[in-house]
């Protein structure tokens, strides 16, 4: 092929490229978006107009406060368009765009657990929970990162644990909001992981911890899990109840109306006799005897099955 014809055709191809390149723009025409989420603190040309044009990334208006929206009327519109040189019209009057701002929602907990950290800066907080005023706080906070808190003006008062800060999205003071609560110890007490009934006898594995506030728990509550294993309930307990001295005792291995052998053991004698027992009891428990032979009633301690042994006035004295 020669070179003038060669050049004849390229020449073509490129005014037929051009022209494509010319219509397709002719037909890329902007339209308006009616309804935007923003992530930015500004909205964008481009925001509110697909195909903007060169001029997408101007910025055209604040973003609405966090949790809100903005509505720009048809006017308004138009009006932003000449100025940026953006060939669009309203078809309408009533040509609108919604725009709101993209937002996330931190819950209360996130914020307890944020203050608590803040706290940890200060002193220790080991075995701690941090307790809201309002189970039910939620902080408004920018979709994208970064994420975290601000924390301002935390305050704590040592004795009770009360506690009041600022806290807000990170740099932005709109979102800032005031939170309240206490800084309280946690305790773990043994409590069962299953019902168990008068008569059995519980085990270690029968056990699991439940966590309360230490300011709850009372002087007779049970805190070591060994004051638990081997003892039977008073009554029905249910999994995860706190439990109290009271509610539980040694298995009954001596039971009312049993005969028993009545022992009395000094460093320099033993004596034994034959009773009757008058109510229940378990292995080291006091109980009422009764004599079979003489009809005097004693206390005695239980010391094994069918066996008791008799409190001395000494011991009685003692307890």
């Amino acid at each position: 092929m020669k070179t003038g014809t060669m050049l004849r055709h390229l020449t073509a191809l490129v005014l037929l490229a051009g022209l494509a390149l010319a219509s397709a723009s002719a037909l890329a025409q902007p339209t308006l978006r009616p309804a935007v989420s923003v992530d930015a603190d500004v909205i964008r040309l481009g925001d509110l107009f697909s195909d903007a044009g060169p001029h997408a990334a101007d910025v055209v208006a604040p973003a609405p406060p966090l949790g809100s929206r903005t509505l720009f009327d048809a006017a308004w519109l138009a009006a932003t368009a000449r100025e940026h040189q953006l060939d669009w019209r309203p078809a309408s009057p009533f040509d609108q765009a919604s725009v709101e701002r993209a937002t996330r929602i931190v819950t209360g907990d996130t914020v307890a657990r944020a203050l608590l950290a803040e706290i940890a800066k200060r002193q220790s907080v080991a075995g701690a929970q941090l307790q809201l005023d309002n189970a039910g706080f939620r902080l408004v906070a920018p979709a994208s990162p970064p994420t975290g808190l601000d924390i301002e003006g935390l305050t704590l008062d040592p004795r009770s644990g009360r506690f009041s800060a600022m806290v807000a999205a990170p740099g932005d003071l709109s979102s800032e909001r005031r939170v309240t609560g206490v800084l309280v110890r946690m305790i773990k007490l043994p409590v069962l992981d299953r019902a168990v009934a008068p008569g059995e006898v519980i085990a270690a594995a029968d056990l699991s911890s439940l966590s309360i506030r230490a300011d709850r728990v009372g002087t007779d509550l049970i805190l070591d899990p060994g004051e638990l294993i081997g003892k039977t309930p008073r009554r029905l307990i249910h999994a995860e109840e706190p439990l109290r001295s009271a509610d539980v005792q040694a298995p009954v291995i001596v039971h009312k109306g049993d005969l028993v052998t009545i022992v009395l053991e000094t460093h320099t004698m033993r004596l034994t006799a034959q009773g009757k027992a008058l109510s229940d009891g378990g292995m080291g428990s006091a109980i009422r005897i009764s004599n079979t032979k003489s009809n005097r009633v004693i206390d005695a301690r239980v010391a094994g099955p069918n066996l008791v042994a008799v409190i001395t006035p000494a011991q009685l004295a003692a307890r």
